[in-house]
Protein backbone atom coordinates (compact mmCIF):
# COMPACT_ATOMS: atom_id res chain seq x y z
CA UNK A 1 0.00 0.00 0.00
CA UNK A 2 1.37 3.61 -0.92
CA UNK A 3 1.33 6.36 1.20
CA UNK A 4 -0.12 9.80 0.67
CA UNK A 5 -1.28 12.31 2.18
CA UNK A 6 -5.11 11.06 2.36
CA UNK A 7 -3.92 7.60 3.09
CA UNK A 8 -2.25 7.94 6.50
CA UNK A 9 -1.51 4.23 8.75
CA UNK A 10 0.13 4.16 12.41
CA UNK A 11 0.15 1.51 14.53
CA UNK A 12 0.53 1.32 17.77
CA UNK A 13 1.28 -1.21 20.61
CA UNK A 14 -1.01 -1.12 24.21
CA UNK A 15 1.14 0.02 27.28
CA UNK A 16 2.91 -2.69 29.22
CA UNK A 17 0.49 -1.68 32.03
CA UNK A 18 -2.63 -2.31 29.82
CA UNK A 19 -3.43 -6.17 30.58
CA UNK A 20 -5.95 -6.63 27.48
CA UNK A 21 -3.02 -8.33 25.23
CA UNK A 22 -4.06 -6.51 22.23
CA UNK A 23 -2.91 -4.08 19.94
CA UNK A 24 -4.25 -1.78 16.92
CA UNK A 25 -3.75 -0.26 13.86
CA UNK A 26 -5.80 2.62 12.78
CA UNK A 27 -5.89 3.71 8.96
CA UNK A 28 -7.07 7.03 7.51
CA UNK A 29 -8.22 7.33 3.79
CA UNK A 30 -10.08 10.23 2.40
CA UNK A 31 -11.42 11.36 5.49
CA UNK A 32 -12.77 7.54 6.46
CA UNK A 33 -10.54 6.27 9.70
CA UNK A 34 -10.76 2.49 10.73
CA UNK A 35 -9.55 1.16 13.57
CA UNK A 36 -8.28 -2.62 13.79
CA UNK A 37 -7.59 -4.20 16.94
CA UNK A 38 -5.88 -7.68 17.47
CA UNK A 39 -4.00 -10.07 19.73
CA UNK A 40 -0.26 -8.84 20.30
CA UNK A 41 1.06 -12.38 19.50
CA UNK A 42 -1.14 -14.25 17.73
CA UNK A 43 -0.47 -17.45 16.55
CA UNK A 44 -0.91 -18.11 12.48
CA UNK A 45 -4.53 -19.06 13.05
CA UNK A 46 -5.59 -16.37 15.74
CA UNK A 47 -4.09 -13.93 13.26
CA UNK A 48 -6.50 -14.73 10.42
CA UNK A 49 -9.42 -15.46 12.84
CA UNK A 50 -8.61 -13.09 15.91
CA UNK A 51 -9.41 -9.47 15.26
CA UNK A 52 -12.28 -6.81 14.62
CA UNK A 53 -12.34 -3.79 12.76
CA UNK A 54 -14.42 -0.78 13.64
CA UNK A 55 -15.14 2.26 10.82
CA UNK A 56 -17.50 5.53 11.05
CA UNK A 57 -20.85 3.99 11.34
CA UNK A 58 -19.47 1.56 14.21
CA UNK A 59 -20.23 3.74 16.55
CA UNK A 60 -23.11 6.06 18.42
CA UNK A 61 -23.02 8.86 20.39
CA UNK A 62 -23.81 8.10 23.93
CA UNK A 63 -26.08 11.00 24.01
CA UNK A 64 -28.17 9.55 21.27
CA UNK A 65 -27.98 6.13 22.76
CA UNK A 66 -29.59 7.25 26.45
Amino acid sequence: MSESSTDRQTAATQPDTDHSGLQHVTVERDDVIVCTMFPQEPSDVDAATHWLTAGPDSFVSLEESR
